[in-house]
Order: structure tokens, then C-alpha cells, then sequence
């Protein structure tokens, strides 16, 4: 408690703000692909949901130059507005007298772009708001804070989100303006003056390909993309193994099969995190950034691959215990890592391009599936193991080079 009172005030509101915002996005933005795909079937909401990502993606780039054009506070207002304009148009479209999921789509497409356009810059804050002695706990603190409401989320979005997804919406509404209000009165600018002349998209391509020349920060891409191939399998290949392979047992009376298992895996992953995560951050203060991350790739590439080869109840809850150790260890050193190697310059630009880890790891995690009937599980666990490895040198390599900004 006595480090968080430490933390700079607009660290403390953000706090606040993640958790407000995470607690019913993860209410309503999982169950869309439900809602989706009851109207307009399965291979146009693929498509929609596809085109989502690339509009998302291209705002969360362009919204990293302009965090380092205009400023954080500016930027976040901005789109925190677009995501609040959306979530209105939704609850208009889903309300007694009128039940339009084309107008759902455009209104979630807004939402969706706003929350890209503002999270760069919501990232750069944090890093200019924190210093090199509690960088760690701060990330820490808002992975614990995020798991927290991902869970109370899930449930209610399982509830309530079928039945009063237009209460849920007018929740979400009350929530954006509640998170606006912080950031306008609340918050305060922490980026120092401008470093960037231009908010064209020429001035965007510009300031990406000097950041595109920071090897030591791509070699550190590389690594995290390595990374997040592995620790998306529970959304990928572990999914198709459990409900393929796992053999059905029944613990305290309730049958327990694929599916269910891989609800066990989450739910132990969520509670640890949750329990014990300022325990373990207590037990590797005095570690050094590169040995955390090296030790949490270890056992999220090792608990991973266990849980590949193994098809019963309890071996893969240990695997799950195995690779949630790696994740309490290795997510605040490794986002800690990131932040240390950003150009304080250009913040906002090196934050919008580490936002391609999480696509690019998810195509290839689904080439692997494809690729897993070729493979199996064994080839599939040993696959875990170099990619594991491969992320510990790419990062650890990239954290000993120097600086070529």
C-alpha cells in the first residue's frame, strides 16, 4: 500500500480507470462473436471481425505518432470520446423498439477504433508517469488489476449478456464518461513539449521507420512475438488438444471434458494471478529484469508443452500452475524491459508498434494448428520449447545492446 500512495496521481486514477473499463469490456466485447454470429452467420462474422482488427490496428499506429504530436492527455481524450460515441450508437440499436446488428457492427467498429487510437498514449503516460525504481510494480499492479476485472467480467457478461445487453451497454456508457471526467480533470500531461512536427501520415511513416531502425527494439519485437505465440496456444492449440485428446473423468460429481478442462486451465491461470501475484512480485524484486523474463519464458514455454502432451485432469493442472509461475514472473519484467528500451522522444510511436506482437502471434499460432496435424502433440511441445528459448535470446540479446537513438 505504501508503494502504490507513492505513485504518481495520474498512475493512481489510472489504476482506477483500467479496472472500471476492463470490468465490462470483458462483459461485452467477448460475447460479440456470439452475437454476431447468431445474425449474420459464421463466415461473415470471420470477416468482420477480421476487418475490426485491421481498422484497430491502423488507428492504434497512427495514434502512437499523434501521442507524441499532440500529447497523451489529448489523445486519450479523443478516444475515449470515439469509444463513448460508439457505445451510445450501440445501446440505440439495441433497445425494445430496435434490434439492428448492422448498426451494432458500425457502432462496435467506432468503440473499437477509439480504444486503439487511445491506447499508446494511455501506454506512454505510464511510462513517463513511472520511474526506473517502480517501472515493475506499476505493470505488476495493472496486470494484477486487469485479471481481476477479466474475471468478474466474464461473469457477468455469462449472466447478464444475453437477456440485458442493453443495461450492460448503458453500464459501459456510464463508464466511459465516468473514465473521460478522470482523464479531462483529473489527469495532467506528462509529455514534456513535442518532438514531432507533422500529424500527417507521412509524418506517421516517418516516425515508425526511425523506430523501424532501432534494432536493438525490433530484435526485442522479434523476441515478444516468440513469446506471445506461446502464451495465445490457450486460445489455439491447446483448445483443439483438450477437446480432441482429454479424457473425460468426473471430479466432486461433475463431468469434466475437453472443454470444461480448458475452463479449469483459465480458471486456475485467473486465481493464481489474482492471489499471488504481489507475492511474486515481492520474491523477484531484487532479480534482474533479463533473469525474470528468461525464467517466465522458461516455465510458460515448459508449462505449456507439458499440457501438450498430456491428456488428464490433474497433470494439467500442474502444467497450468507450471506456466502461470511463468506469467506472474515474466509479464511485469518483460513490459518493464520494453518501456527501458523506448526513445522517450518518440514514445507514443514505439508503443503503437509493439501493438503488432498480438496479431502477428495470433496468425501464426492458427498456422500452427493447421500445422499440428503434422506435428502432433510432441512435435507441437518441442515447437513450445525453441519458441520459448528463441524469445529468451532475442530479448536477452536486445537488453545487453546498446541504445541507437
Amino acid at each position: 500500500m505504501q508503494e502504490f500512495m507513492q505513485l504518481n496521481r495520474n498512475l493512481k486514477l489510472r489504476t482506477l480507470t483500467v479496472f472500471l473499463a476492463a470490468l465490462l469490456n470483458s462483459s461485452i466485447f467477448p460475447n460479440m462473436t456470439i452475437y454476431y454470429s447468431h445474425y449474420f452467420g459464421r463466415f461473415i462474422t470471420g470477416i468482420l471481425l477480421m476487418l475490426i482488427s485491421g481498422v484497430s490496428f491502423v488507428a492504434g499506429m497512427y495514434g502512437g505518432h499523434l501521442a507524441d504530436v499532440y500529447g497523451r492527455k489529448p489523445i486519450m481524450l479523443t478516444g475515449g470520446l470515439l469509444l463513448t460515441t460508439g457505445y451510445v450508437i450501440a445501446a440505440a440499436a439495441n433497445n425494445p423498439l430496435l434490434v439492428s446488428p448492422q448498426i451494432t457492427f458500425f457502432a462496435f467498429l467506432i468503440a473499437s477504433v477509439g480504444g486503439s487510437l487511445a491506447d499508446p498514449a494511455e501506454q506512454a503516460m505510464m511510462i513517463d508517469a513511472s520511474t526506473a525504481a517502480n517501472r515493475k510494480f506499476v505493470y505488476a499492479l495493472i496486470y494484477w488489476i486487469i485479471n481481476i476485472s477479466v474475471m468478474l467480467g466474464a461473469a457477468l457478461g455469462g449472466w447478464f449478456f444475453r437477456d440485458y445487453l442493453l443495461e450492460l451497454l448503458l453500464a459501459l456508457i456510464a463508464v466511459s464518461l465516468f473514465n473521460l471526467a478522470i482523464v479531462r480533470f483529473g489527469m495532467s500531461e506528462t509529455m514534456t513539449e513535442a518532438t514531432q512536427t507533422s500529424s500527417s501520415v507521412w509524418g506517421a511513416l516517418k516516425s515508425y521507420l526511425n523506430v523501424l531502425a532501432d534494432r536493438r527494439y525490433m530484435l526485442f519485437i522479434i523476441g515478444s512475438v516468440l513469446l506471445a505465440i506461446v502464451t495465445r496456444q490457450p486460445d489455439y492449440y491447446l483448445a483443439v488438444h483438450l477437446g480432441a485428446d482429454f479424457h473425460t473423468t468426473t471430479l466432486f460429481g461433475i463431468t469434466i471434458y475437453g472443454q470444461r478442462m480448458l475452463s479449469i486451465v483459465t480458471l486456475v491461470n485467473t486465481v493464481m494471478i489474482v492471489t499471488m501475484m504481489s507475492l511474486f512480485t515481492r520474491l523477484t524484486d531484487k532479480w534482474s529484469l533479463v533473469k525474470a523474463n528468461a525464467v517466465g519464458a522458461v516455465l510458460f514455454a515448459v508449462g505449456f508443452a507439458f499440457s501438450f502432451v498430456t491428456s488428464t485432469l490433474w497433470p494439467l493442472i500442474a502444467a497450468a500452475v507450471i506456466l502461470t509461475l511463468g506469467e506472474m514472473i515474466s509479464v511485469p519484467a518483460n513490459q518493464t524491459l520494453r518501456a527501458d528500451m523506448m526513445n522517450p522522444a518518440k514514445i507514443g510511436a514505439y508503443s503503437g508498434l509493439m501493438s503488432v506482437v498480438s496479431p502477428i502471434a495470433a496468425i501464426f499460432a492458427g498456422l500452427l494448428v493447421s500445422a499440428s496435424s503434422i506435428f502432433g502433440n510432441y512435435g507441437m511441445a518441442v515447437l513450445m520449447l525453441i519458441f520459448g528459448g528463441l524469445s529468451i535470446l532475442a530479448t536477452t540479446k536486445a537488453a545487453r545492446m546498446r541504445a541507437n537513438w
